[in-house]
């Protein structure tokens, strides 16, 4: 058995100040935005759900995509194949995946030992 979880959604951005770029959502959102040490990344935690907002400087394509975070990385990506998804590549020790209507999305290993009570279990039917 393994858990998963919607973790973040994330808004990658053209921008060199970082700060500005999250100060739109954080404004929107009511919550105030964390920026990262090297300026590429700014987290608003959402108070309540549990997914975090993170807006991210980025080179590539501008868009919006999740974080999926799981408590067995192996496991996760061998489910998510199961559906049709398919393994793109690897970043920053997260996974790329891309669901069958093309859409891209990134699985990572929990940050926590333990994913919160909220996450979802598969497996051990």
């Amino acid at each position: 058995m393994h858990k998963s979880r919607l973790s973040a959604i994330v808004i990658d951005c053209h921008t060199d100040h970082i700060e500005q770029a999250a100060g739109f959502w954080s404004q929107l959102l009511g919550q105030p935005a964390h920026a990262d040490e090297d300026g590429h990344r700014a987290t608003i935690e959402a108070s309540d759900s549990g997914v975090s907002l993170i807006v991210e400087a980025v080179h590539d394509e501008a868009r919006i995509h999740f974080d999926i975070e799981t408590d067995d990385l192996a496991a996760e990506i061998k489910r998510i194949e199961a559906l049709g998804g398919t393994k793109v590549s690897v970043v920053d020790h997260a996974v790329i995946m891309e669901a069958p209507t093309g859409h891209r999305f990134r699985v990572s290993a929990s940050k926590l030992h333990r994913l919160p009570a909220g996450g979802n279990v598969w497996g051990g039917d």
